[in-house]
């Protein structure tokens, strides 16, 4: 009699935000993929850690937290084992969105989305893997796709998770539902909205992770908010088959404090006048750079391109811009104007731009917006995978419209509405310094 060996313990890794962080062994031939390797090797948040030193973490553990959320997220809302004839379905659906949020950051390039500015066309990148014409210039989104559908990494995926699985994640991940039958479970019920609303919407695990784990490292309070109430309340409404994201009321306020986490982490982290103008120097050195620095557009090349590998760049340039990123000597700011800030700041805006051009002095004028959300001030319609609240009791719902049990976000939560407008930040960084 031949024994049956016991399945493997799962692997735990230690997170400093969400503590053991637990894998199958199946999942971890997908991490230990180069492909993802290759993140531990670019910082999260770019170039924030000139204003923000202890913000030096990565892309890696980033991808890692928001995998061990997107289980925990599914685990969640499909609770009551209601949705799938047997576990073997749930376990595909499972894997499918935890690979989705693994990945989805697998094709992102060094430091900054400046660099973007050095990527090859679409056509070159996509090669062989579209039918269509493409035009333009390629994304960190397109490489993602390329390591997904055509890489090493997608025989992995294939043995490990299924023939559509690459197809499946890509599509996740994309929000493009290009072979529908893959998300339909065995009684009919489409999964696609709710996946692709967990790995991209309003309410999405890559959120969620990169809020709390950007404030932890830049060593501020904005990022927080409740995360294991919102998770607690994590639900689902069915219409016509479809299955779509939603949250208890109970949990409207924490998704508020959410929201504003994440608008107060652009205006003060995100949109830092550091990484402002160190971007701005970053675009100009690749517009310049005599070398045509560009990133290659074979995936396996592709590996090679990280953090290192533009700073080496930088390092060996002449370009008066690479070298003000090396020795750190941006253009000084010299004015920050908010959008609400009364008309007459911005009049002095234009006045020092007027006298900086009549002194010759180099400079740049920048506007970085900050927005609530897509929602505000749109309506819910426009959106493909919307998010709906749902009321235990239906005689009370924030429309005051009696009756109810589900209505979408963009109704309930007032918070859209009084955001609404975009949040404006005006600034000049000049060369030098004018005496005024």
């Amino acid at each position: 009699m031949v024994k049956k060996s016991a399945p493997k313990p799962p692997l735990e890794i230690r997170d400093p935000i969400h503590g053991p962080i637990l894998l199958s062994a199946d999942e971890l031939k997908v991490l230990d993929s180069p492909f993802v390797q290759r993140l531990r090797r670019i910082k999260q948040t770019g170039f924030a850690e000139l204003a923000f030193p202890g913000a030096t973490h990565n892309r890696y553990s980033h991808s890692l937290g928001a995998f061990h959320l997107a289980g925990r997220a599914f685990d969640q809302i499909f609770s009551d084992d209601l949705m799938f004839d047997d576990q073997e379905e749930r376990l595909r659906f499972r894997n499918l969105l935890r690979m989705a949020a693994l990945l989805h950051d697998s094709g992102h390039g060094p430091l900054s989305h400046a660099i973007e500015q050095a990527m090859p066309t679409k056509a070159e990148v996509l090669a062989g893997l579209r039918s269509e014409k493409l035009t333009g210039q390629a994304s960190h989104e397109d490489y993602t796709d390329v390591i997904i559908l055509k890489s090493s990494l997608t025989q992995i995926l294939k043995e490990t998770f299924g023939e559509d699985a690459p197809l499946a994640i890509s599509s996740i991940i994309r929000n493009n539902n290009s072979k529908p039958s893959l998300f339909i479970t065995s009684d009919g019920r489409n999964l696609f909205p709710i996946l692709s609303s967990l790995i991209s919407g309003e309410l999405d695990i890559d959120r969620m992770d990169y809020l709390v784990r950007d404030s932890l490292y830049c060593g501020i309070p904005y990022g927080n908010f409740d995360r294991d109430w919102i998770f607690s309340n994590l639900t689902y409404v069915e219409n016509d088959k479809n299955i779509f994201l939603a949250l208890d009321s109970r949990a409207t306020y924490a998704f508020e404090d959410f929201l504003l986490s994440r608008y107060h982490m652009f205006v003060q982290v995100y949109l830092h006048h550091k990484s402002v103008i160190y971007d701005e120097m970053l675009y100009q050195w690749l517009l310049t750079d005599d070398q045509k620095t560009k990133l290659p557009s074979n995936i396996d090349d592709y590996l090679e391109v990280d953090d290192n590998w533009l700073g080496v760049r930088l390092r060996a340039s002449k370009n008066p811009w690479a070298q003000r990123i090396v020795s750190q000597k941006p253009y000084k700011m010299m004015l920050e104007v908010q959008a609400d800030v009364a008309e007459e700041a911005r009049v002095y805006a234009n006045e020092l731009e007027q006298k900086l051009k009549k002194a010759g002095i180099a400079y740049f004028r920048s506007s970085s917006t900050g927005l609530l959300s897509k929602y505000a001030g749109a309506s819910e319609t426009h959106n493909n995978n919307p998010i709906f609240v749902k009321y235990r009791d239906p005689r009370f719902t924030s429309s005051h419209k009696p009756g109810k049990s589900v209505e979408p976000i963009s109704e309930a939560v007032e918070l859209f509405d009084r955001y609404s407008k975009k949040r404006i930040i005006d600034r000049i960084f000049a060369e030098r310094a004018l005496e005024l």
